[in-house]
């Protein structure tokens, strides 16, 4: 009984030996290890959110935010009604009230002050996650400087995120897009 509880120990032991020799973990020095392949994802643009508000009188300004929980590149694409209308669009980091807005002093990330094009589009550079701020402004009919008009407009814009820019990025966009709100003057 003695004999064959060796001979089964001894079966069982070389069975052992001959199932793990050829696993790859065991390094017999002969064969080079695979390669390290590293798939990096292309960019993802999608569009985060769409926005439509009418009655937009000259002279006002208009604040947007946008929540936005990816790093990525914003896209902004802004529409109105008139060709001779005046819009001015602005990216901005930080919420501003009328004084700074009307007053120059708020910081915006890009600036986009001209008649033309329309629509128009703007892009930022990669931002973090973080709150950002959409300002358009109904330029008024100047007539000094010829510039501005009397249109009341109808606006839509068009709110694009693009990650998968860096190694780091992983996941889709996710961004909460706030009401348009008139910026009022201080009441005196």
């Amino acid at each position: 009984m003695l004999r064959h509880w060796r001979v089964r120990h001894s079966l069982l032991l070389a069975l052992a030996i001959v199932l793990l020799a050829p696993l790859p973990g065991c390094d017999r020095g002969d064969e080079a290890p695979p390669p390290i392949v590293v798939v990096t994802p292309e960019p993802v643009r999608g569009v985060i959110a769409e926005t439509t508000f009418s009655d937009y009188a000259p002279g006002l300004w208009v604040a947007v935010p946008i929540q936005v929980s990816d790093r990525g590149k914003l896209d902004v694409t802004v529409n109105w009604t008139f060709n001779l209308t005046w819009m001015y669009v602005y990216i901005g980091a930080i919420e501003c009230d009328f004084v700074a807005l009307s007053g120059g002093s708020c910081p915006f990330l890009i600036e986009s002050e001209t008649k033309d094009p329309k629509p128009r589009v703007l892009e930022t550079e990669i931002l973090d996650a973080d709150t950002y701020y959409i300002y358009l402004y109904n330029v008024p009919w100047d007539y000094t400087t010829g510039i501005g008009s009397n249109n009341t407009e109808t606006v839509e814009m068009v709110i694009g995120l693009t990650v998968g820019l860096e190694p780091q990025d992983a996941g889709g966009p996710a961004v909460r897009l706030g009401r348009p709100t008139v910026v009022s003057p201080p009441q005196l």
